[in-house]
């Protein structure tokens, strides 16, 4: 406890932390907030004008409306629980897979660090957000129904071989260590070197590095919406032969898919969007500077 009354960097952390977790949760109970999230067509002016949205911010629309004519801070308020357990779940399917792989290339077993060693190879050539691109475009991800839980799959599993890498540098360089070899001596069996000699003196890291690639999710999450491939979505009809792509969740990053338009004509809906995950972003980096800095006055102790 001691290690974290003197780390004002984690302080602060868990104090935006618990800002965005009640916007998140209390928000939307919150007085102002529309959970209904109701559409208007349009509002009168005082010429007795029908007005059409996006509205800008006033009186009574805070933050402005979006196209549909929505409460923009209702939106984000709302939006914010589904934006960030898709970026969790994402971030937890990457080091579900992550760990033992980087286990198993620890060990160099069934060939997995020669593995981890071709494909972050490959991947160093081409920018993760164009081989998520590449990866969501096809038919078969684009059009099927399930295709939010393999968006998911595709961001988590495009950069768990970065993830594996580091965790299995941290593994190799505890494994070196005394202690260890004291394990091996005294007979102990692989998962229990694992759990009982290598895990405690990793885990700080992997918390670090969980913890930092929350953010890199939300930042990837927001620049895919920005040129418009979404977790979530479906093809719509418009005209014979014409077919859209709509984004069918109330994410944030839904609020990016005009980007391009508004920021001529609405600037408030990209510009408060793009504050609400760079928050998020700055919150779950400086989290991670602060664990850093704990575990490492940890390991200085030890």
């Amino acid at each position: 406890m001691k290690y974290i009354r003197r780390n004002a960097v984690l302080i602060f952390g868990m104090f935006l932390l618990v800002i965005l977790l009640f916007i998140t949760f209390v928000g939307p109970y919150l007085p102002g907030i529309d959970q209904e999230l109701e559409e208007t067509q349009y509002i009168w002016s005082e010429e007795r004008i029908p007005i059409p949205p996006p509205y800008e911010p006033n009186p009574e629309y805070l933050l402005g409306s979006d196209h549909s004519g929505r409460d923009l801070m209702s939106l984000i308020v709302i939006g914010a629980k589904e934006t960030l357990l898709i970026v969790l779940f994402i971030t937890l399917v990457r080091y579900l897979v992550a760990i033992p792989l980087s286990y198993l290339a620890h060990k160099e077993w069934l060939g997995i660090h020669l593995f981890l060693k071709w494909i972050n190879g490959f991947l160093s050539y081409v920018p993760t957000i164009i081989m998520v691109i590449l990866l969501a475009m096809l038919p078969p991800f684009l059009f099927n129904e399930n295709r939010i839980y393999i968006m998911i799959l595709i961001i988590a599993l495009v950069e768990v071989g970065r993830a594996a890498e580091s965790i299995k540098l941290d593994l190799d360089d505890t494994a070196s260590k005394e202690y260890i070899l004291s394990g091996i001596v005294a007979g102990a069996s692989p998962f229990r070197i694992f759990r009982h000699y290598l895990l405690p003196f990793v885990y700080g890291k992997l918390i670090v590095y969980i913890v930092s690639d929350v953010g890199k999710v939300m930042f990837l999450v927001g620049q895919l919406a920005f040129i418009g491939v979404f977790i979530s979505q479906e093809i719509i009809q418009i005209d014979f032969g014409q077919f859209q792509i709509r984004n069918t969740s109330i994410s944030w990053p839904m609020l990016l898919a005009d980007a391009h338009r508004d920021i001529r004509i609405a600037i408030w809906i990209p510009f408060w969007t793009a504050f609400a995950m760079t928050f998020t972003i700055f919150t779950f980096n400086v989290l991670a500077q602060g664990f850093q800095n704990l575990f490492k006055k940890k390991n200085t102790y030890i």
